[in-house]
């Protein structure tokens, strides 16, 4: 189930932005700002609304933590720091700036430059979004840009994945996604579009998913591979005693692939799998070892 967003009052926005409460009032009355209406009939704004509202209108949140907000650094910027290459920078920038066509053609550089689509996704999605989340955490991005970013680069995989040639009738099937808790989307999308590019019927169930979701996909798709991306993980002991559950039911004929930035050293050892894959490159290599045994 997808956490409640925040909602606020027009008095507490008002407050925030620092102009009248009857001019939101009016804002949401003409809607500029979407509303929410109580069963009193009063009126309440969701976060994402006057994001959307402070961004399209050059706005800002003069005081945002009346809001619960963190309060934004006076040095704010769309620059944003990773990898050093240079096309690596101006897709940051331009994901920053949500300017959805620049991402889009460096996407395309970046493979005419010699990299498959899973490859240049990789290197230019990832590096971004581990940019925006220690941006986040300074409080030099707002949360609308980290989010608008998820978008397109969402967007942008849809698209590299629309590319590829619709798998034969005889491909693996494979399934994955992020386990509950887990907010992430775009890594497990990753995993998919690397599958497909070297032959498997993949799909990506999402983020999010309850163990025992991936136990009943597992039954209703009979996949050759299930593969777990793992980003967050808040609870380790009852991870542990649901993936190892989820290993158990698979048995030994269908392999279990894991990866992510939250299996470290401590959790791995406790955790049952056929292959630990710390990169895409490395995923592929392994996918395609494994598609190849198949056919012998």
């Amino acid at each position: 189930m997808a956490a409640r967003q925040p909602q606020f009052s027009p008095k507490e926005v008002a407050a925030a932005m620092e102009v009248s409460e009857s001019s939101v009032k009016r804002w949401c009355d003409n809607g500029s700002i979407p509303v929410i209406k109580t069963a009193g009939g009063h009126r309440r704004i969701t976060l994402d609304a006057l994001q959307a509202f402070v961004h399209a209108n050059d706005r800002c949140l003069l005081r945002p933590e009346v809001l619960g907000l963190p309060q934004l650094s006076p040095n704010r910027t769309t620059r944003i720091e990773g990898d050093e290459n240079p096309l690596n920078q101006s897709f940051r920038d331009s994901l920053a700036e949500g300017d959805e066509p620049s991402c889009r053609e460096l996407m395309s550089k970046k493979i005419d430059l010699g990299c498959t689509r899973s490859e240049a996704a990789e290197s230019l999605i990832t590096d971004a979004m581990h940019g925006f989340g220690e941006a986040w955490d300074s409080n030099v991005l707002d949360v609308y840009q980290e989010r608008r970013g998820c978008e397109i680069a969402m967007r942008l995989i849809y698209e590299l994945r629309s590319e590829i040639p619709p798998p034969s009738s005889d491909a693996p099937i494979a399934i994955g996604g992020a386990p509950e808790g887990d907010p992430y989307q775009l890594p497990t999308m990753l995993v998919e579009l690397a599958l497909r590019e070297v032959g498997w019927n993949a799909t990506s169930l999402g983020n999010d998913l309850p163990m025992e979701s991936f136990v009943q996909a597992a039954h209703d798709y009979d996949p050759h591979m299930v593969w777990m991306s793992v980003s967050s993980v808040s609870e380790p002991g009852m991870f542990v005693a649901a993936q190892n559950q989820l290993a158990e039911s698979l048995g030994e004929d269908v392999p279990l692939l894991i990866g992510g930035r939250a299996l470290n050293d401590k959790l791995r050892p406790r955790l049952r799998y056929t292959a630990h894959c710390d990169s895409i490159r490395n995923l592929v290599e392994l996918a395609a070892l494994m598609r190849l045994n198949r056919k012998k």
